[in-house]
């Protein structure tokens, strides 16, 4: 009997031993591990829109200023009516619409500058054809962004 109380014994501390070593590792286990950490990926910024074009206000290139120049005479010194409202209508292909403003300097001195009244292209275009008088020439152009006219200011020569 006492030799089973000895193993008993034995059978209870190897018991323990074994339980302890188990509840350890239930205890370490039960700690969570660290979860990576995530680094935020840094969120790319947005890129800006393209502005619009906006109106550029430039001397009138060569060729345009003569064109338009040239149309302004043919208008002028045209031999019928007809001919004149042809080369009206070509003219007004320059421009974004029939109602481009157009501004006529009648005075500039001392970087200040008088203008007559304001009028559109087609109005201008035909006060041409009936006076046949072109005595002004192109000073500054205002393109849109279609590259069309969208104003235009001319001085007398």
């Amino acid at each position: 009997m006492n030799k089973s109380i000895k193993s008993l014994a034995l059978f209870a501390i190897l018991v323990l031993v074994l339980a302890s070593c188990k509840s350890q590792k239930a205890v370490v286990d039960t700690q969570p591990e660290p979860e990576p950490v995530e680094e935020p990926t840094p969120t790319p910024e947005p890129e800006p829109e393209p502005e619009e074009p906006k109106d550029v206000r430039s001397a009138p290139e060569p060729t345009l200023d003569s064109r338009l120049n040239n149309y302004f005479a043919a208008i002028a010194s045209a031999s019928s009516t007809d001919v004149a409202n042809r080369n009206i209508r070509e003219a007004l292909g320059l421009f974004d619409n029939g109602s481009a403003p157009v501004l006529i300097i009648i005075y500039a001195a001392n970087g200040t500058e008088d203008y007559d009244e304001p009028t559109d292209i087609t109005k201008y275009l035909n006060y041409i054809k009936d006076t046949g008088n072109n005595v002004h020439k192109v000073m500054e152009v205002v393109r849109s962004p279609s590259g069309k006219i969208k104003e235009l200011v001319l001085v007398k020569k």
